[in-house]
Order: C-alpha cells, then sequence, then structure tokens
C-alpha cells in the first residue's frame, strides 16, 4: 500500500514538472530570453564597479547587514511541495498513518530547489566574501552546507506545523530560526564561516530534542485541512506565473480591502463605465495581481536608492521593472469575461478596453512617480529628469500601442479555438 502512495505521489510530481516543461517554451521564448540576458548584463556590470571600489577589511557595516538579510530572506523563499489535493481527504484519509513516507519524499524534493537557490547566491556572493573576509573555496562550500542545513531545519518545522502542533509553538521556532540564520550570516560575514557550521549543528540538534520531529511515530495526524489550503496556495501562485505567457485555468482568489488604496477604486466612476470600476476593484484587492505589482515596483525602489551612480543601465533596469510590472497585469484583461452580472447584462466591448485601459493607467502612473521622486532623493535632477521621461514614453506605449495589441491577440486566439472546437 505504501508503495502504491509513492506512486500516486511521484506521477503528481511529475506531472507538475510536465506542465513546466510544456510551457517553458513561450515563457523563455527568444523576446524573454534577450530581455534577460541584458537584465542580468546590466546588473552583473553594475556589481563589479562596487566591488572594485572594496578593498579587503574597509568593507561598512551597512554591506554586511544588508547582505546577510538578503541572503536570509533567499533561504526561506520556498515551502514544502506535498502534492495533496483535496480529494484526498475523502478518498486516502483512511490510509493516513501510510503517509509518512509521503511527506518524506516530499521533504526531500522540496530541499532541492531551495539548495539549488543558495547554492547561486554563494556563488554570486563569492567576490563580496572574497573582499569582506577572503574566503577560499572551501569555505564557501562549508557556508553553502551550513544554509542547506538550515533550510532542512525550516522544512522540518513546516512539517510539524502540519501535525496539530500549536501555532504559537511553530511561530517561535521559526522566531529562532531567522534570528539563527541571520547572526549566522552576519558572523560568517566577518570571520570563517567554520565556526558557524558548529552553531548550524547545534541547532539541528537542538531543535530535534525540542520537538520538531514531524516524523516521530508519537506525533498526532496530520492536519489535512491545512495542507489541502498550503497546497492549493503553492499551486495556485504557480498558475498565476504561468498564466504572465499561457492560458491558465485559475482557481479563485482571494480578496482583500486595503484601505490605504480605497483612493483610486472611488476616484472612478462607475456610472461612466463599470469595467474601469469592476477591474480597479479587483486589481487593488485581489490576492493574484496587486502583491506581485507591489514587490516589483518596491524592487525598482530599492535598486535606485543602493545603485545611486547615473549609468545609463539603471535606466534600463527600472524600465524593464516598469514593463515586468505591468505585463503580468495583463492576463486580467479577459477576466471579466467571467462575471455573471456582465454576461446577463452585456456591454459594448469597446467599454471593456476602455475600462482597461483607464485602470491601467493607475499602476503606471502611480510607479512613474513613486521612481521619479525616489530619483530626485537619491540621484542628480538630470537622472531623474531622464528616468520621468523615460517612464512617461513607456507608459503611453504600454497603453496605446502594445495593450490593444495584446488585446486584440487574445481574442483571434480564442474566436479560433471556438473555430476549431
Amino acid at each position: 500500500m505504501t508503495m502504491r502512495l509513492l506512486d500516486t505521489y511521484q506521477k503528481r510530481r511529475q506531472e507538475g514538472q510536465d506542465l513546466f516543461l510544456k510551457n517553458a517554451k513561450y515563457i523563455f521564448n527568444d523576446h524573454a530570453v534577450i530581455v534577460l540576458f541584458f537584465l542580468f548584463g546590466a546588473l552583473a556590470y553594475q556589481y563589479a564597479n562596487w566591488l572594485s571600489g572594496l578593498s579587503q577589511g574597509l568593507v561598512g557595516v551597512w554591506v554586511h547587514l544588508i547582505w546577510s538579510v538578503l541572503m536570509t530572506v533567499g533561504v526561506f523563499i520556498t515551502g514544502v511541495a506535498s502534492h495533496i489535493v483535496a480529494a484526498d481527504l475523502v478518498f486516502l484519509l483512511p490510509m493516513e498513518s501510510k503517509f509518512t513516507d509521503w511527506f518524506r519524499s516530499a521533504l526531500n524534493h522540496s530541499l532541492l530547489l531551495p539548495s539549488a537557490v543558495i547554492i547561486l547566491m554563494i556563488a554570486a556572493s563569492y567576490p563580496l566574501l572574497m573582499a569582506m573576509v577572503g574566503y577560499s573555496i572551501f569555505e564557501l562550500i562549508v557556508l553553502a552546507v551550513i544554509l542547506i542545513c538550515f533550510k532542512t531545519a525550516h522544512l522540518n518545522i513546516i512539517l510539524e506545523s502540519w501535525r496539530y502542533t500549536s501555532d504559537r509553538v511553530i511561530k517561535i521556532h521559526k522566531a529562532i530560526l531567522y534570528l539563527a540564520v541571520f547572526i549566522t550570516l552576519l558572523l560568517a560575514s566577518f570571520v570563517t564561516p567554520y565556526l558557524c557550521l558548529g552553531v548550524a549543528l547545534l541547532y539541528l540538534i537542538a531543535i530535534h530534542f525540542t520537538g520538531i520531529r514531524p516524523f516521530s511515530d508519537g506525533k498526532k495526524g496530520w492536519h489535512w485541512d491545512k495542507i489541502v489550503a498550503v497546497e492549493q496556495d503553492r499551486q495556485q501562485q504557480i498558475k498565476r506565473g504561468l498564466a504572465l505567457f499561457v492560458n491558465m485555468p485559475q482557481d479563485a482568489v482571494s480578496s482583500k480591502r486595503r484601505k490605504y488604496l480605497d483612493g483610486y477604486i472611488k476616484g472612478i466612476n462607475r456610472g461612466d463605465n463599470p469595467y474601469a470600476y469592476l477591474y480597479s476593484r479587483t486589481f487593488w484587492r485581489a490576492s493574484d495581481y496587486f502583491p506581485l505589482w507591489g514587490r516589483m515596483t518596491l524592487v525598482g525602489i530599492l535598486y535606485l536608492v543602493f545603485v545611486t551612480n547615473s549609468h545609463w543601465l539603471n535606466l534600463v533596469v527600472i524600465l524593464l521593472i516598469q514593463y515586468f510590472s505591468h505585463f503580468q497585469i495583463l492576463p486580467m484583461a479577459k477576466k471579466m469575461n467571467q462575471h455573471v452580472l456582465l454576461q446577463v447584462y452585456p456591454m459594448d466591448q469597446n467599454l471593456q478596453v476602455a475600462g482597461f485601459k483607464q485602470m491601467m493607467g493607475q499602476p503606471i502612473c502611480t510607479q512613474i512617480v513613486l521612481f521619479t521622486v525616489t530619483s530626485l532623493i537619491t540621484h542628480d535632477w538630470i537622472f531623474a529628469g531622464a528616468v520621468l521621461l523615460s517612464t512617461i514614453i513607456l507608459g503611453l506605449f504600454f497603453l496605446y500601442l502594445y495593450l490593444p495589441r495584446f488585446i486584440r491577440k487574445k481574442e483571434k486566439r480564442l474566436e479560433y479555438t471556438k473555430f476549431v472546437d
């Protein structure tokens, strides 16, 4: 019976991989590869120039702190992929005692991606660590092992939270883990990592004896409702990412009122164009578009704050951030086609296009203002003026040229699909 469960797990995991590989050709097309190559090239150029101005042993404390924070965030960006579906609560729940091997396999496979991310982050940090401490290749490997050990602890804590363990206990363990990783990385940026390796091993032993043993025979059953909710959220995030490039069916997403953004919604007269109001309400309150837009906007602001030279490559990076942060909103254009009331009382298609264009003007103008104000504070007025002018030009291009073309292309594809069916 255990082997059948593991076969089911492997089948679902393979289906997830096949879904990504099937759409990889659309994600990594020639256009995207060129843009990403240019973006990483610009960042690498700025990184190399910045490193050339550093001297070993004379790096500011703020560099150590920022590096430690970024690395700490990178360690915890992924969770456990359980591949559990809602139907399992009915059909597989009687075999709950046999699921230990399932979740152990999920833990092992969920460690692969973050381990690769950690190795890439350590490799990218090697020139900086050379300037800060003077690391050797072997010491770099030791630091990577330390972070992978901490990531293993993180995944075990997540699995422990699926065992009806108190939320308060889990929060305490996570807080201690985050603090331990940050302190370890901060120490590693000043001294060699051998001492930090001992700290990591002691931490793993400590959490084992303090109850973080998700596969222990004495544990309660699995918290299936929580596992299903976490997995559904993970799958929705994957589909949301793929939906930027291909047509993907998505599950219902949660909505959350953000009072500080109500001004955007109230600024639209719902009587003139109901589509504009519905699009604006969806964007600023739904959990699928605004959070990603907000994070990318924050990345652009932080880039302007910390990369203070006025090189033209910085302007290109800001324009790429502006483009991608609004490109990911485009799939929302056809979302209102599923609105029940608009199906009962259909309206002119031109109103839908105009409403979406009106809504898109809100995040575009907001981002232009934020980038320009940040540039005025951190750069000279010439660079700030260049940011203002170039972002306005790109915004107008996006609204009046790219957006109508995108919608027409989607309509033709939809008509072709209906014709084939």
